[in-house]
């Protein structure tokens, strides 16, 4: 059994005028893709159900034959997972930001610190306002993690990305023991407002970072392991993407660290991680594969890089991979954008997206891979579970039995 799944991560898009009116995938020269697009079968299906948030591990989850509705719990528990933080039954993991206010409103909701400074507000809101309740963990990241020890998820918590220029009081926490959180965040104020390293970084003309904010709150998911059901295989995935990580744990998959792939050298970066992926093929039954480069472009708001980006993968990576999974006799191969993520506002963006099973599945006339192609002559599947029934011959979606 060879069986291999590739995350587009954020591939598909919308129209973007700057492109002719195209998506990136249309106005990019895809040609071995295009190839693949008329000997296997083109569709489009939904990855992110209503009602949760529009992220690759969502879109994972379901992909992989799992009701997300039922088991993503929230983002800050498999960023914990993702990062190796313990996770006891009990607490309850927030996404950690530090961003900048005035003491009324968010002055800025992108704050960099060396780990020098971070170190320095970690140890001192751990050693103040840790205790039992709360354990802060830096990660190596720009966001971090919270644990609230016994906490309540149920809350309400707006990411800060847009807030900036907001007040604070109006975009806190609201929910069930609400007051509780909330006067973490003040005391945290208090406390960092004061730092000597925010004095400091004023004096030099840079943001202070005097406000934590605390979102996608998440309590330890309960998911039975893929490994089991579908009929003990082994299963590995790669992904430097910390969530995604944390699924896979969840999972029962094996997570690996691939090879950096930078967006200024995306052709050596394509050339090592081919190499890795390859390596491997060989020793698993499922290899999972996240492919993030096309959605760093998009948050660069860059749609010109984005087709740059998502040229390079199908002229270097794909090929590569596809030499070594058409080695087995048995092989089946899912390629699927996660979500569509808009490459001028940066966002991501609900919706459904293309995939391409191999070898062909269904009736499919398209003879391209792109948005407009998988809508208009591709198979549509309305839950990107039922691809799992395609990949793994496994009962979908999988619940609690």
């Amino acid at each position: 059994m060879k069986r291999v799944v590739v995350f587009w991560d954020g591939a598909a898009d919308e129209k973007q005028e700057a492109l002719g009116n195209k998506t990136p995938l249309e106005a990019a020269d895809l040609v071995p893709l295009h190839k693949l697009a008329k000997q296997g079968t083109v569709g489009w299906t939904r990855t992110i159900m209503e009602g949760l948030t529009v992220q690759p591990e969502v879109a994972a989850m379901e992909t992989l034959g799992y009701d997300s509705l039922m088991f993503y719990t929230g983002r800050g528990a498999f960023r914990a997972l993702g990062a190796d933080v313990p996770l006891g039954l009990r607490d309850v993991a927030f996404t950690l930001a530090f961003v900048a206010t005035d003491g009324e409103k968010i002055t800025e909701t992108e704050v960099e610190l060396s780990p020098e400074e971070l170190r320095a507000f970690v140890e001192l809101l751990q050693e103040r306002l840790g205790g039992n309740r709360f354990r802060f963990v830096p990660l190596k990241a720009q966001r971090h993690v919270l644990l609230w020890h016994e906490g309540f998820a149920q809350l309400h918590c707006e990411p800060p990305d847009d807030l900036k220029g907001e007040p604070i009081d109006a975009h806190l926490p609201r929910g069930e023991n609400e007051s509780i959180v909330k006067q973490l965040i003040y005391d945290a104020l208090e406390l960092l407002d004061k730092h000597e390293v925010n004095r400091k970084r004023v004096e030099e003309g840079k943001p202070p970072a005097n406000l934590i904010w605390l979102y996608e709150p998440g309590m330890m998911p309960k998911l039975p392991s893929l490994r089991l059901v579908a009929g003990m295989i082994r299963a590995d995935a790669v992904t430097d993407h910390i969530p995604m990580r944390g699924l896979c744990i969840a999972l029962g998959i094996r997570p690996h660290r691939p090879p950096s792939v930078d967006l200024d050298n995306l052709s050596e970066g394509y050339e090592r991680l081919a190499n890795f992926v390859n390596d491997l093929l060989p020793d698993t039954d499922l290899l999972i594969v996240h492919i993030r480069e096309a959605d760093k472009a998009s948050h660069r708001r860059d749609p010109e890089l984005k087709v740059f980006a998502l040229q390079k993968f199908a002229e270097i990576f794909l090929p590569k991979l596809l030499d070594a999974v058409w080695a087995y006799d048995d092989a089946r191969m899912l390629l699927i954008c996660t979500h569509k993520t808009n490459s001028v506002t940066g966002k991501h963006v609900p919706g459904e997206v293309p995939f391409l099973f191999l070898p062909r599945k269904g009736t499919s006339r398209a003879d391209e891979f792109h948005e407009e192609a998988a809508v208009t002559v591709g198979v549509k599947v309305d839950r990107g579970c039922e691809l799992a029934r395609w990949l793994l011959d496994i009962q979908v979606p999988i619940g609690l039995r």
